[in-house]
């Protein structure tokens, strides 16, 4: 049976409780149910009801919001009404591949119980199993698929607070775009992140596809969203000319294909509406660069006549007073500097930088990071024109490479001046890195490392044994004393060589998302 069809049996039932053996399932975490004479009992119904929804909000696991109306709904009769009648605990909307009908009949009796209260919206339609080299119209998730489940979800528009789509393929992202492009209003969405999580696009070589889908569609009509704070777009192909992005706090492009990207003109223009933006994310590409500025500016003027201070906007350095976070990935050197070269960032405390070298599996380049740091280290001053700094690293608090490579002695220069740093990651990186944060010999009599302030280390897919010597050789005056590692990447002997130093080892699982 097809969403389709499945949605269209449900609309027409009297939905009841989706889980019959839900006691069961749980029971375990129960100590015992609630009688008369329990004391839980005798707790008033706007305390339980308090008691629920901290339940679900005391949990980064968005699946548990889901599980935890049901259990408190099937515990007893009282329970269940409390429950039911708690909106909030009802506002979490989540879809998942495959769909089936137990979650379609789930997202329908949400949607009632939930009655007015803000929506959180999830949907993930990604399929594990997808071959990549297939064509997107062969993947089972189908437009057809995505147009029953938004028309589902746009009578609810109103409530939307928080909406995240995930796919593999373009079509389900290009229905929603096509849908909600009419919708009048969705006056409470705070965030929104549209994913097509395929980076291949982002390549130097990969243009947009599928082409019979190009075509630029506004987002939600081109209206302005003014609740709207937060905004990541992965992959994603819009109308930027009609974007009215205003009073955003967070925003990320992440791997655009490089012909649909936005102008500098629109790039700047977005930027500059959002006066209060303090973290900034750009993997693979932001704004189109273009060589020859000149016609960019006459192709725009003949679109808009009223548009003047665009030409300021081709040649103007975008100050973005405060953002303190700012991620970079790079898959081209050439064009991360004259994108570096826009910014102004006189507030940045957190930097992490990228080198997309995965993005093509044809591909076994290795992207050379030293003009990119280079350069950073060149604009770590004032600027002559507005008196602020481009990239202060000497108050940058936290710093991550991720597959950021140079030679040592490029990388030692960029150490010594970070100043304030006290987190530093370093993921997928050679060991010049490490190496760079030794003494260097130049300090031996001082015995001053670079990065002094730094008290806690990541490291991942890395030497561990040089790891160790390099912390070590920091000397007495080194204030590291934190190392976090992947479970197990460590020996016994290494570890006790590190704890006898006085430094604390905490474990983590994995590269930590951006």
């Amino acid at each position: 049976m097809t969403t389709v069809e499945i949605v269209k049996r449900l609309g027409s039932e009297d939905l009841r409780p989706t889980t019959k053996s839900i006691l069961s399932l749980f029971a375990k975490n129960f100590s015992y149910l609630p009688t008369q004479t329990s004391p839980v009992s005798r707790l008033p119904n706007e305390l339980l009801s308090s008691i629920f929804l901290y339940a679900i909000r005391s949990t980064d696991d968005r699946f548990e919001t889901v599980t935890t109306p049901i259990i408190a709904s099937q515990v007893s009769t009282r329970w269940r009404d409390i429950a039911i009648s708690t909106a909030t605990l009802w506002n979490t909307i989540i879809l998942t591949y495959p769909t089936s009908e137990q979650q379609l009949s789930r997202a329908v009796t949400w949607l009632k119980r939930s009655k007015l209260a803000p929506l959180d919206i999830f949907l993930d339609f990604r399929d594990p199993s997808w071959d990549w080299d297939s064509a997107e119209s062969s993947h089972k998730f189908r437009w057809q698929d995505m147009e029953t489940i938004i028309r589902l979800l746009m009578v609810h528009a109103c409530r939307w607070k928080h909406f995240e789509l995930f796919t593999d393929t373009w079509a389900p992202i290009f229905t929603f775009l096509c849908y909600t492009r009419h919708i009048k209003s969705v006056p409470l969405l705070v965030s929104l992140s549209l994913h097509r999580c395929n980076a291949f696009f982002a390549s130097k070589e990969a243009t947009f596809a599928p082409v019979e889908m190009r075509m630029p569609i506004q987002l939600f009509g081109g209206r302005v969203l003014e609740r709207l704070r937060q905004v990541t777009l992965t992959g994603v192909h819009i109308d930027w000319s009609t974007l009215l992005l205003r009073n955003l706090t967070r925003l990320e492009f992440r791997y655009l294909a490089s012909d649909v990207i936005p102008s500098i003109v629109e790039f700047t223009s977005m930027l500059r509406e959002c006066r209060d933006l303090r973290h900034l994310t750009i993997l693979g590409r932001g704004p189109r660069i273009d060589d020859n500025p000149v016609s960019s500016l006459s192709s725009l003027l003949a679109v808009d006549s009223a548009s003047e201070g665009f030409a300021a906007d081709l040649y103007a350095v975008i100050e973005l007073p405060h953002v303190t976070d700012f991620v970079f990935g790079f898959v081209d050197t050439d064009y991360a500097l004259k994108l570096l070269a826009k910014f102004l960032f006189p507030a940045l405390r957190k930097l992490t930088l990228e080198g997309l070298v995965d993005l093509d599996p044809l591909s076994q380049s290795d992207l050379d990071a030293a003009p990119l740091l280079d350069w950073l280290l060149s604009h770590n001053s004032l600027s002559k024109s507005t008196r602020t700094h481009g990239f202060p690293l000497s108050r940058i608090h936290s710093l991550k490479f991720i597959a950021i490579n140079a030679d040592t002695s490029i990388i030692s220069q960029f150490f010594n001046d970070l100043h304030e740093l006290d987190f530093l990651g370093l993921y997928k990186t050679r060991i010049d890195a490490l190496q760079a944060l030794k003494v260097p010999m130049t300090n031996l009599s001082s015995n001053i490392p670079p990065c002094v302030t730094l008290t806690r280390l990541e490291c991942h897919d890395i030497d561990f044994q040089v790891l160790v010597d390099c912390v070590l050789a920091r000397g007495p005056l080194s204030r590291l004393n934190h190392v976090h590692l992947q479970p197990d990447a460590i020996s016994a002997n290494n570890r006790e060589r590190l704890l006898a130093a006085g430094v604390r080892i905490l474990y983590d699982s994995k590269i930590p998302d951006h």
